[in-house]
């Protein structure tokens, strides 16, 4: 789109299967499945930056499902490379905690401040150069950035599936409970009606 090209690095059977009928430009896929772990990351993330270095690429975006708790997720996209210093110096983090409160599923959510920049003095000397360290620092971080997003997707998946069986589970006993009531009315006219002829019976025999 706007005259830009893009290849697709893509993770998941769903999306695989979703932009290979429709003949999408694709690189390369991978699939994780329920439980992503650092080393599927970190495959991931070595061959996002590798793309990167390489100079095949101008950038690297991210679009994932973010998580917000067990009723709610927002499509979301983040630019991983070129890498911005104001991604760790300018945003806080947040920490989500599954817990079972009162006998139902809730999530906590906390939220971290931003860290407070560090002044270092003029005189510190690093024993490497501070491009070399940022460059063996930046693979660490991408890939802790994956992992990340792979699980606040599956979070997000299976929250929604929670919620879908919670509305059958719900929509099932309302379906009983109108269905009990029908029952219930029946009968209830069914012997009315006997009644009815009964003493209609009785009143003809006098």
């Amino acid at each position: 789109a706007a005259g830009v090209d893009a290849d697709m690095v893509l993770i998941g059977k769903k999306g695989i299967t979703y932009f290979q009928r429709r003949k999408f430009p694709i690189r390369k896929t991978f699939e994780t499945g329920q439980n992503p772990d650092s080393k599927q990351a970190l495959a991931i993330s070595e061959e996002l930056l590798n793309t990167f270095l390489s100079g095949e690429t101008d950038a690297v975006e991210l679009l994932y499902t973010k998580f917000v708790s067990l009723i709610a997720s927002t499509p979301s996209i983040r630019t991983l490379v070129p890498f911005s210093a104001s991604e760790i110096s300018q945003k806080g983090d947040e920490v989500f905690q599954l817990t079972s409160g009162n006998g139902d599923f809730e999530v906590e959510r906390k939220e971290l401040d931003v860290a407070e920049p560090q002044e270092f003095p003029n005189d510190m000397i690093f024993e490497q150069d501070p491009l070399q360290i940022v460059n063996s620092i930046l693979p660490l971080y991408l890939n802790g950035q994956i992992l990340r997003t792979l699980q606040e997707s599956v979070a997000s998946e299976l929250a929604a599936r929670m919620q879908s069986m919670q509305s059958a589970s719900d929509n099932a006993g309302s379906l009983a409970k109108d269905l009990s009531m029908q029952y219930n009315r029946a009968r209830q006219a069914a012997v009315t009606q006997e009644i009815l002829e009964i003493v209609s019976g009785a009143q003809a025999l006098e």
